[in-house]
């Protein structure tokens, strides 16, 4: 398990499930809520997605004084978002999402700190992510992170700024 920080961040296992689980519905429903953005829905979030994630994906967890803080996946290819700008020699951030728990604890910045690291580790040069273009809180966040508005994706009912920073 490495150590960021106070956040101890490892691989997620099959015994992470039930509380990725919470923490993922507690996450969408929040952003709803709060936001009034559907940016996931609580019903995508079920056990069987899950362990498909964490068996195909490279999906973290981060824990704090022993409860699940974060969880976030770092993957190698992200085209279909990217488009003409996507390239390999980028580790993409996704789904992450920290418990509410732990809200104002910097963990969001000790998983982004820790995937630079983790990137950077594996010989790559760039850190990209994407998020939903219409939370500006969100948005700021990653800004505020060292992260460079670099492009926009735009789907059908949605749409997401994409931000990536150089290692």
């Amino acid at each position: 398990m490495k150590q960021t920080r106070n956040v101890a961040i490892k691989r997620a296992e099959p015994e992470n499930l039930e509380a990725m689980l919470r923490l993922y519905k507690e996450a969408a429903r929040w952003i709803y809520e709060t936001k009034g953005l559907r940016q996931w829905s609580e019903d995508s979030f079920t056990m069987e997605y899950l362990e498909k994630f964490i068996r195909e994906k490279e999906v973290f967890v981060a824990y704090l004084q022993g409860g699940l803080a974060g969880c976030f996946s770092v993957e190698w290819d992200d085209e279909p978002i990217w488009g003409a700008q996507f390239h390999t020699d980028a580790g993409y951030v996704h789904r992450l999402a920290v418990s509410r728990s732990f809200k104002g604890q910097g963990i969001g910045g000790q998983v982004l700190a820790w995937s630079e690291a983790y990137i950077r580790e594996r010989g790559k040069t760039w850190m990209r992510l994407d998020c939903m273009a219409e939370n500006p809180s969100l948005n700021a966040f990653y800004v505020s992170q060292g992260l460079s508005l670099c492009g926009r994706y735009d789907a059908e009912g949605w749409s997401a700024h994409l931000y990536e920073k150089k290692l």
